[in-house]
């Protein structure tokens, strides 16, 4: 049988094929390898005049396929499904936008790792202490004053600070497990127990009181459980042990009053923008509201007055003012004269902040580097929460360009989440994004907190960045309280930002 087409191999060489199957006759007698007459791809050959353009190295440069070189290693802001609900949702409708859900993240399935007291006092001892999180770093003093409190043992309230220890240690060392659990329950019981019948608490029981309070809340912050916000509840917690025994008055645990105003004052922040009624004590009708009617202590009595010389406890008190003060741009109230001259009054209080000095943060202490970002931070955010909506908003790149451009975003690490995210969602040049998200991946690596600690605040800032850009090109200006207070909401869990 012969085929109409000559094999491959007479093709290449030429010649005229005899068409045999399954080998022609003309290859047989040559002892050549017949490839055959079925169908095959076809490669340009070097120099072959026939094709218009190849792309190789010996060809000319104007038939050259160019490619932009590329950056070794790329940063990608994914607009979700979700970005685009959030702005079609703003577009059409001028209330406050509605929660974005998340999907929820499964809990770690750890292997059972039991460790007995002693270990898990030392493993405290020598690395869990720096997971705590306060203005300025836990010391050794601190941690050396919380450890003889756990380790009296002498009452209630110093087992729950013992039992909430070695949970918050647990949990550091082995990940969220039943040994962890276990003694977190041990730790609420004995603290529920201690507050029983007592009328009159002396200032060492009240310490540790205030202290479980506050391990139990890191222990939440460290690994939030699943649709809790329990952090909250154990500062709260820690706030009214502080009122009702006026510990305000007790000098020799000055540092548990530092370590819990600081968490209760960046919650302000974090209730103002939560969209939730999960934790809300009181039904509220109000939709405009920055906290939807939600109740929480009075702390005015433990605050320091505006005047006070310690500048971390002065710019505290006034972001958590802001926060409590502060009206929806959209409720007509916020255009009353009496709710205008109180937020020209705190524009006052801040002042002309600038970063200058944190373009070189190697000339600039730590404290007064914490400081100066918590001021420009909060004088940004006071700006973008007050700016109309009928307005195009103001920029702020005067204030806020030495961050991008200094030394600061190189650094190792930035361990205040506050201002990083405030002034993070600044960023509109794509290179500063890139160094954001550079500066958040090393915090993760060098934070003795732990990637986890952040990974809510890249998730929010990028989701801000998502709705700039989509905002970037329409009419409509974006609704800074409804973007944040959306990326805010979008978590299982209130936020603590610390």
């Amino acid at each position: 049988m012969k085929t109409r087409k000559g094999c491959w191999t007479c093709k290449a060489r030429k010649l005229q094929c005899d068409g045999r199957q399954p080998t022609c006759e003309r290859c047989a007698r040559g002892q050549r390898q017949c490839q055959g007459y079925e169908l095959r791809l076809s490669w340009p050959r070097d120099g072959d005049k026939k094709r218009a353009m190849v792309a190789g190295s010996g060809g000319p440069p104007s038939v050259m396929v160019s490619r932009p070189q590329l950056p070794a290693k790329r940063f990608f802001i994914n607009t979700t499904w979700q970005d685009l609900e959030h702005y079609h949702h703003l577009y059409l409708q001028t209330q406050p936008s509605q929660c974005l859900s998340s999907c929820s993240p499964g809990l770690w399935r750890q292997p059972q790792q039991l460790a007995n007291p002693m270990e898990l006092v030392r493993h405290f001892y020598e690395s869990a202490y720096l997971a705590m999180v306060s203005f300025d770093k836990i010391t050794s003093e601190i941690r050396d004053s919380l450890l003889t409190l756990a380790l009296a043992q002498d009452s209630l309230p110093g087992l729950a600070l013992l039992f909430a220890l070695l949970a918050f240690t647990s949990l550091h060392r082995h990940g969220l497990q039943e040994q962890a659990v276990q003694l977190k329950i041990s730790a609420l019981n004995y603290l529920a127990a201690s507050v029983k019948g007592a009328s009159l608490i002396p200032a060492e029981a009240a310490a540790q009181h205030v202290a479980a309070s506050m391990f139990l809340a890191h222990y939440e912050i460290l690994l939030p459980s699943e649709s809790s916000g329990e952090w909250l509840w154990h500062v709260w917690g820690a706030m009214d042990m502080i009122r009702s025994t006026n510990m305000s008055q007790q000098g020799k645990y000055g540092y548990l009053l530092d370590w819990v105003y600081y968490h209760e004052a960046l919650s302000r922040f974090a209730m103002r923008h939560w969209r939730h009624r999960s934790l809300a004590l009181e039904d509220s009708d109000s939709r405009n509201s920055g906290t939807l009617g939600l109740k929480y202590p009075p702390l005015t009595r433990h605050r320091p007055a505006p005047s006070c010389p310690n500048p971390t406890f002065s710019i505290l008190t006034l972001l958590s003012e802001i926060c409590e003060t502060l009206l929806d741009p959209h409720d007509p109230a916020s255009r009353a004269p009496v709710y205008l001259d109180r937020v020209q009054g705190f524009k006052g209080q801040l002042g002309e902040s600038t970063a200058t000095s944190l373009s070189e943060p190697q000339t600039t202490s730590q404290a007064d580097m914490g400081v100066e970002l918590y001021q420009l931070a909060t004088r940004v955010y006071l700006a973008r929460a007050t700016q109309s909506p009928w307005e195009t908003a103001a920029s702020l790149e005067s204030l806020t360009r030495a961050v991008f451009t200094g030394t600061l975003i190189t650094c190792n690490s930035c361990e205040h989440l506050f201002p990083l995210f405030i002034l993070a969602c600044e960023a509109r040049r794509d290179e500063d994004r890139a160094a954001v998200l550079s500066m958040l991946d090393r915090t993760g690596r060098n934070s003795p907190r732990g990637e986890r600690s952040i990974g809510f605040v890249r998730g929010a800032i990028q989701g801000v960045w998502c709705q700039q850009d989509l905002h970037a090109d329409g009419e409509l200006v974006m609704d800074y309280v409804g973007v944040v207070s959306a990326v805010v909401s979008a978590s299982n869990a209130i936020p603590s930002f610390v």
